[in-house]
């Protein structure tokens, strides 16, 4: 009996990072086909940016998407930390490994919060707009 519980747990402990591999994976993936500004906003309207300003959108929108990618991850950290420790099976070194994933999941969800909490604190004192990306023109 003890055994067959090891056993299911042993294959969803590598089902859940065969799975947590391949959200790596498209992550990097996405990533990749965002890291080249001029290409994408020359397969998006079929030409070359003729001006820096003509990026801006794009790096408007890569700001836009990275806020949403952060809470994802942080939400997979969360859930990935929960599951490692509830098929930890009373393993001391996998609790702990579990632990360490949700303390750092927190953090940077604590660590997120504070940011734009701080972006929309320096708007409302000083009356600028520094979370939206604009490129002043000459």
């Amino acid at each position: 009996m003890e055994n067959s519980s090891g056993n299911w747990q042993e294959r969803l402990r590598l089902w859940i990072k065969k799975q947590f591999s391949h959200l790596i994976a498209a992550f990097a993936v996405i990533i990749g086909f965002l890291g080249n500004p001029i290409k994408a906003y020359a397969a998006l309207v079929g030409e070359e940016p003729t001006e820096f300003s003509a990026l801006e959108p794009i790096v408007e929108n890569l700001i836009k998407a990275a806020v949403p990618i952060a809470g994802v991850v942080l939400f997979g950290m969360l859930v990935f930390g929960g599951i490692q420790y509830l098929t930890s099976g009373g393993d001391p070194e996998g609790m702990q490994k579990a632990k360490s994933t949700l303390t750092y999941a927190i953090i940077g969800i604590v660590l997120l919060v504070l940011t734009w909490f701080v972006l929309l604190f320096i708007k409302t004192f000083t009356g600028v707009d520094v979370t939206t990306f604009t490129i002043p023109s000459p």
